[in-house]
């Protein structure tokens, strides 16, 4: 496949397989070797690099991806004679050991930097979860971040603006067939032709790829489907597209104001790199039963569009999950957009998860919970939980057992809904936890709930 892109400012065409990473193009075919091969798998940082602006794994992005879009390595970050200003400091705290990491971490600060001028350290740290150090120590490059925000803005001539509406050609013998629609009707149209594999972020195909499960012969990539877009109120509910990156989610006010578990949830999924490329429609059309961003759709009352080239249709988000991985959706349909209803004044919302560690965590368990007060009674209790069963699951007999309850009797109720909690889900050991610690820790999610509406009470 034919593909042009800007490459640290210059203009780059090449024929290059369309399932080629864009890691392995930077290297083998342009001699760019800063990105490092890693884990593979989106998940340690070596092979960071900036789209359009943002942070990405390499290694999870198919070159079909970077077709008119502007890339940056860390070769056009700065010179020996004039370092970019992240250089310095990392140089300057000490903050370089054996390299390998390094322009993984540089790549990721200097994102950071260029989206906030002066972060804090909490958000720094935020930034770095997606990379992996053992020689340096993660205090001495938090310590060159803070220190690089100090420093005059860095020279870098201007660079060229992406052109996402690049067409895509073909080239004689590839082996895969890449569509790239621009509208949603060309995408079921596509779609209705058969023996597609759907992409959205291609955060999940980079790994299935990576590990040799899949290996597709026809590609829908919805990427540039503008109508799979952006966050917009429509009467009641905020609608979602389903292409809409993580990232874009994060900043969007409504979404953090309104609907604050899901944005809760959508921080927690992987890291920077990460949120850049996923998207909510692909987490859900995954099917994993510890997505993190399905349980607040359960909870909050969300619908979803499903849209073919025969009409469009909606479903609860409850009712999407027939299965481990197994969806209503058909063969034919696409995720189109997630319509979350507004909830009512006054409802309090939560989403905890308990993962080995803070970043880039599967979840051992993952709860969101929705409820409010009201006339002195619980109302609007809606409880979620992932990786407790083949599915995503409304925890309803817990439910029943707290709505309508008055509020005076939360203390009791906490513990009672522990209870309940932890018998209704049907957890099972795997290499990550055991179903005894599944079944305990659901109880006690739900049990701080609980306890929270408490407090709200009583203030």
């Amino acid at each position: 496949m034919k593909i042009a892109m800007w490459v640290n400012g210059v203009h780059r065409d090449l024929e290059v397989p369309p399932l080629k990473r864009l890691l392995d193009v930077l290297r083998e075919d342009l001699g760019l070797i800063g990105a490092k091969e890693g884990c593979g798998e989106g998940e340690c940082g070596a092979c960071a690099v900036i789209l359009d602006g943002r942070l990405v794994n390499s290694c999870l992005l198919p070159a079909y991806r970077a077709h008119g879009r502007v890339v940056r390595t860390i070769e056009g970050l700065g010179t020996p004679e004039h370092p970019d200003p992240v250089q310095s400091a990392f140089v300057a705290e000490g903050a370089v050991q054996c390299g390998y990491c390094i322009p993984g971490l540089v790549m990721a600060s200097r994102a950071l930097l260029d989206e906030e001028a002066a972060p804090s350290r909490p958000r720094i740290r935020e930034a770095l979860a997606g990379n992996l150090c053992r020689c340096t120590g993660y205090e001495r490059v938090v310590r060159a971040v803070e220190r690089a925000a100090l420093s005059p803005a860095r020279a870098c001539g201007a660079e060229p603006s992406p052109n996402p509406a690049a067409d895509l050609e073909a080239s004689p013998g590839d082996e895969v067939v890449v569509h790239v629609p621009g509208s949603l009707r060309a995408a079921c149209e596509a779609l209705a032709r058969g023996g597609v594999t759907v992409v959205g972020g291609a955060t999940d195909l980079g790994v299935l790829m990576h590990e040799e499960i899949v290996a597709p012969r026809v590609v829908l990539d919805l990427s540039r489907v503008a109508e799979l877009h952006g966050v917009r109120r429509e009467g009641g509910a905020l609608v979602i597209g389903a292409a809409t990156p993580y990232a874009d989610l994060l900043r969007d006010a409504d979404v953090a104001r309104d609907l604050p578990c899901l944005h809760a949830a959508v921080r927690s999924v992987g890291a920077p790199a990460i949120q850049s490329l996923g998207t909510l429609g692909g987490n859900l059309a995954n099917g994993s039963p510890g997505a993190d961003a399905v349980p607040p759709l359960l909870a909050l009352g969300a619908r979803l569009r499903l849209v073919s080239v025969a009409g469009e249709r909606e479903v609860a988000a409850d009712a999407f999950f027939t299965g481990y991985r197994a969806t209503v959706r058909r063969d034919d349909e696409l995720v189109a957009a997630i319509v979350v209803p507004l909830p009512a004044a006054g409802t309090r919302q939560s989403f905890r998860k308990a993962g080995t560690r803070r970043a880039q965590a599967i979840a051992k368990v993952n709860l969101a919970a929705c409820a409010r007060i009201e006339g002195g009674v619980l109302r609007g209790v809606r409880l979620a939980a992932g990786s407790v069963g083949p599915t995503v699951i409304l925890l309803r007999r817990t439910m029943a057992l707290l709505e309508g309850e008055p509020a005076a009797d939360l203390d009791r109720l906490a513990e009672a809904a522990a209870a309940a909690a932890s018998a209704e889900v049907a957890p099972i050991d795997d290499v990550r936890s055991t179903a005894t610690y599944r079944r305990d820790v659901t109880g006690n999610l739900v049990k701080r709930f609980v306890a929270s509406l408490c407090e709200m009470h009583t203030r």
